[in-house]
């Protein structure tokens, strides 16, 4: 080897530099110095760290940077709190995820170092953030101090040899860190003009594979690896053949996962890579390694659904993960089984194999959950083999909870597939429609999917690959937002956040055009992505407004957490306690945005202006709340309601002027050129390419004669291209051109309705529609009354309607009205099945006539028998009390004509007389019972006529008969009075016959 580029005594330089440093410290105490530590590798530093602290007389506290650091300045404001210590050392530099961001930000808040921090700062860089200090911190780094520490060329040597041995090994799991000291080892010994030998060459290329490979640059990978193999295979060194071929796979296997359209190209090559790697293994009769690796090889086996090779696989795998494997790779194996039984149908084993995979998963400690998505799942099949639904279904809801769509996002997207089609197949159509929006959401984020349809968009994610040594997910700008003109937007809206002008911001606009989506897909994460000066950006999203505070003290608590870390145990659920919560994140170096998103719903859920008055007085405080920002967003036609707010409160903030136009963002349609944009990069992203001419023809199509192309359409035509698979003008064309597309976007909402319920949602479709082709807005109410016979279906079809984004939802007062979203619908709807609509139409309204009709009849029906009741009891009582009274003047006379005969010898003539009143008394008798005969007669007859609407009216059969099971009651009584009146008969005649033997005795 040559040494002669090599500095004499690197070891005595590095020990001059210490010297040099702690001199620097020693002269800079009580003002701000800045000493950047150039440094490559950590276990040098870690040494130089040491023998510092031992030199130097000064303390020097130590603080560590985390990965998601966003601004230099306020990270170590936060970790110091109020401490000023002699000399601050700061580490970590290196593995933040956004430098760029952090040093740009340090840069532009260079004064607040100096103002802040009377202390020199050591900070500890690598070349590579060197370079970036240079580049982005141009001002800061004018002030700093560079001191250089080097390693000597014997110990980069062995360190390369070190690390490639263990990481060929299999003892030392290589990390980005790992990957660039080991990079910046052989850059360094090339700078040094010193020679390796063939195996560490070929050893480096496999390690510069490896960087390549967790940066995500396959193609550069596979050609490190191939080079590395060919030395490899020439030397005969089995064991590192059989690495390199498992790395190759997993290039491949890579490649499958980002590539949806030929991935069955790349699982191909990653079988083929792994056959030759576990042969290899065996050959060096190294049964542990392919017991290691022959698992990577069944998965790949199981994505070709090569299920006969998968089967014969487990059988060989089995043994050994029994002798050497672990308890994940022999659940592995059972699950591998289960799977095999689903496709055989054989339902009772795939159950059995399933629970037996999870019943070891439960056996292993500190296990996390996402291990067991993939077993529930088979689970939950097998169990819908057996017929078994309700539990099928709570296996598939154990499962969604226990996935983790940032790690298998094509495993959750397969779980809420199928839990979307049982809960459909149970009649849950709602629960299975909101199933399948988060579906469509998630396959958006991860580019399985172009186009969203109506659902809002959301940051972009990409899957933390098992294989790859990722730790973080972390959320871009929506595509769909990043390639439009609405990436200007998002910039713009960042800047009046950013700056001291625009404490308010009303976005306004149309029904459809993304304002919700700029906020979720494109605000929210560009504030999380860029710190805003020397401060954390926190944005806090609110949409439901039924407990604002309540939501809003979340919601806050949540961004805290996401943005610094920590958890916030404070608890916000008042106004006062969040108001209090935002003055502390001032201090604490943050700018609190504070998102109300489609704000027209607060003044639908609060209609008294005495309950809207708290959110004003909040709002009021908010606005004057020092790195608070505020940002309202609402539908266009309902922004005259924010009138009663400058009404009410003093916002002299705003100089009382709600809606000035500094205050108001307006977001319209996309033009062509932006919606072209929008098309080609969402389909180049999920390789769902299209013709360019149907590009072209489809952006004229959709933009019409207003020459705009409104976002919410963009998303449903391009949804019904995918669904499907029109990729050339021809077939486009074929199919019916953007019309027939709508057409297909509305038969798939009623489908969502479920069958039974597909009748009332065409029906519902038709009557927001008029013969003029206008969109009528309609009422609850309103719809109801044509659905007389099916008015417990309506709920469910509006609600499924207004959350596709097919009908809006407008919020009035007194009562809510709908219109479809688009006038081009009409057309559509009327013209689907016309006559079939119509006919049912008038279905409908002759029930509701024969259904108020009968209603009628059975009221005026009910009405007569009440009026004859009421005159039957009126005579009766009448009757009575003729009755009583004419029983009781018989029944006096007859006592007196008793009395009177115990002088019947001395006063016949006065017994004569007494017999004649008894005539009488017999006379008015008889005269209640004649008056009775008429009563009873009047009542028959009012009974006849009530018989007569009867025969008439067939459909009030069943009430009249309660009517007269009443008229029954009466007559009962009436005969009971009947029974009454003959035992007073009786009793009179007794009393004459005695009263005539006593005359004759």
């Amino acid at each position: 080897m040559s040494n002669q580029q090599e500095p004499e005594n690197l070891a005595f330089d590095n020990e001059r530099s210490l010297q040099t440093l702690v001199r620097t410290i020693t002269l800079s105490q009580g003002e701000f110095s800045l000493i950047l530590l150039r440094c490559n590798y950590a276990a040098l530093r870690q040494r130089m760290v040491q023998r510092l602290h031992q030199l130097s007389p000064v303390h020097i506290h130590e603080i560590t940077l985390p990965a998601s650091v966003k601004t230099l300045y306020t990270n170590i404001r936060e970790q110091l709190g109020d401490e000023q210590p002699p000399a601050l050392m700061i580490f970590g530099l290196e593995s933040v995820k956004d430098i760029d961001t952090v040093l740009t930000s340090a840069n532009q808040v260079r004064e607040e170092f100096r103002k802040n921090f009377p202390f020199p700062i050591l900070l500890w860089v690598n070349d590579s953030v060197l370079q970036k200090f240079i580049r982005l911190a141009t001002d800061l780094e004018s002030w700093a101090t560079i001191i250089n520490f080097e390693n000597p060329t014997d110990e980069l040597v062995n360190f390369l040899q070190q690390k490639s041995d263990e990481i060929f090994a299999g003892n030392v799991t290589p990390n980005p860190q790992m990957c660039r000291e080991l990079e910046t080892a052989r850059q360094d010994l090339q700078n040094r003009g010193e020679g390796l030998e063939a195996a560490l060459k070929a050893s480096l290329e496999f390690l510069l594979g490896l960087n390549d490979y967790l940066h995500d640059e396959i193609d550069s990978a596979l050609a490190h690896y191939q080079q590395s193999l060919g030395f490899w295979q020439q030397s005969n060194y089995l064991e590192r053949q059989g690495i390199l071929l498992v790395n190759i796979a997993s290039a491949y296997e890579r490649q499958a996962e980002r590539n949806q359209v030929e991935n069955i190209r790349y699982w191909q090559e990653a079988r083929n890579y792994l056959q030759q790697a576990i042969e290899i293994f065996e050959q060096a009769q190294r049964s542990d390694l392919v017991a290691k690796h022959i698992t990577k090889l069944g998965e790949v086996l199981r994505r070709l659904q090569a299920w006969s090779e998968l089967q014969s696989l487990v059988e060989k795998s089995l043994p050994l993960h029994q002798n050497y494997g672990t308890s994940l790779q022999l659940a592995k194996d059972y699950g591998f089984l289960a799977e095999v039984a689903l496709e055989q149908s054989h339902w009772n084993e795939a159950n059995q194999l399933a629970g037996q995979a999870l019943q070891i998963l439960a056996e292993i400690p500190n296990l996390q959950s996402n291990q067991f998505g993939w077993y529930r799942f088979i689970l939950a099949k097998s169990q819908q083999g057996l017929g078994q639904f309700e539990a099928a279904i709570n296996s598939l809801k154990v499962a969604k909870a226990e996935s983790n769509h940032h790690y298998n996002p094509q495993l959750y997207i397969s779980i809420l597939e199928r839990l979307r089609s049982l809960s459909f197949e149970q009649g849950e159509y709602l629960k299975a429609f909101n199933i399948k929006q988060e579906q469509l959401q998630i396959e958006q984020q991860y580019g399985f999917r172009a186009f969203v349809g109506a659902s809002y968009l959301n940051p972009q994610r990409q899957a933390i690959s098992s294989t790859q040594l990722q730790v973080e997910n972390p959320e871009t700008i929506a595509e769909e937002i990043a390639a439009s003109g609405r990436g200007q937007d998002v910039k713009r809206l960042r800047e009046r956040i950013g700056g001291t002008e625009h404490k308010l911001t009303v976005i306004h606009g149309q029904s459809g055009v993304g304002k919700s989506s700029i906020l979720q897909g494109g605000l929210i994460p560009a504030l999380q992505q860029e710190a805003i000066g020397e401060r954390d950006a926190l944005p806090v999203l609110l949409r439901v407004y039924t407990d604002w505070v309540g939501m809003l003290g979340q919601s806050l608590a949540q961004a805290f957490e996401e943005v610094r870390g920590n958890q916030l145990f404070a608890n916000l659920d008042s106004s006062a306690a969040i108001l209090e919560q935002l003055r502390r994140n001032a201090d604490r170096n943050l700018l609190t945005v504070l998102m109300f998103d489609q704000f027209e719903e607060f003044f639908f859920v609060y209609p008294d202006q005495g309950q809207r008055r708290a959110f004003y007085e909040f709002l009021r405080v908010c606005l004057d709340i020092p790195f608070v920002k505020v940002i309202l967003s609402l539908r266009e036609d309902y922004l005259h309601y924010l009138l009663e707010l400058d009404r009410l409160f003093d916002l002299s903030v705003i100089n009382n002027n709600i809606l000035d136009k500094n205050i108001r963002y307006y977001l319209g349609n996309f033009s062509p050129a932006d919606a072209m944009a929008v098309v080609q990069s969402l389909t180049e992203r999920s390789h769902f390419y299209l013709e360019p001419a149907l590009i072209d023809q489809l952006v004229r199509d959709l933009a019409g004669e207003l020459g705009e192309v409104r976002p919410i359409e963009l998303q449903i035509v391009g949804t019904q291209l995918q669904t499907e698979k029109i990729t050339t003008l021809d077939k486009y064309r074929q199919f019916g051109t953007k019309e027939k597309l709508v057409e297909r976007f509305l038969e798939e909402v009623i489908h969502d309705c479920g069958a039974e319920n597909e009748q009332v949602a065409r029906l519902v479709l038709y009557l927001l529609t008029d013969e003029n082709g206008t969109r009528p807005l309609k009422t609850r109410a309103e719809l109801a009354a044509d659905l007389v016979a099916e008015v417990d279906k309506l709920d469910l079809v509006l609600e499924i309607f207004v959350a596709s984004r097919l009908v809006l939802l407008l919020p009035e007062s007194p009562a809510d009205r709908y219109q479809l979203v688009h006038d081009y619908l009409v057309s559509f709807i009327r013209q689907q099945q016309g006559n079939e609509i119509l006919a049912e139409l008038a279905r409908e309204r002759e029930q509701r006539l024969q259904a108020e009709e009968k209603l009628k009849v059975e009221q005026d029906a009910k009405q007569i028998l009440v009026n004859a009741q009421q005159e039957a009891k009126r005579e009766i009582r009448q009757g009575r009390m003729r009755l009583a009274l004419s029983s009781g003047l018989a029944v006096c006379l007859l006592l007196f004509a008793g009395i009177s005969s115990l002088y019947a010898l001395n006063q016949i003539q006065v017994a004569k007389d007494a017999d004649d009143e008894k005539q009488q008394a017999e006379n008015t008798v008889t005269t209640a019972q004649a008056e009775l005969q008429a009563t009873q007669e009047a009542q028959i007859e009012l009974q006849k006529k009530a018989q007569k609407l009867e025969a008439k009216k067939k459909d009030a059969e069943q009430k009249f008969e309660a009517a007269q099971k009443n008229q029954q009651a009466v007559d009962a009584k009436f005969k009971a009075a009947q029974a009454d009146l003959g035992n007073v008969k009786q009793q009179a005649a007794e009393l004459q016959d005695k009263n005539f033997v006593r005359i004759q005795v």
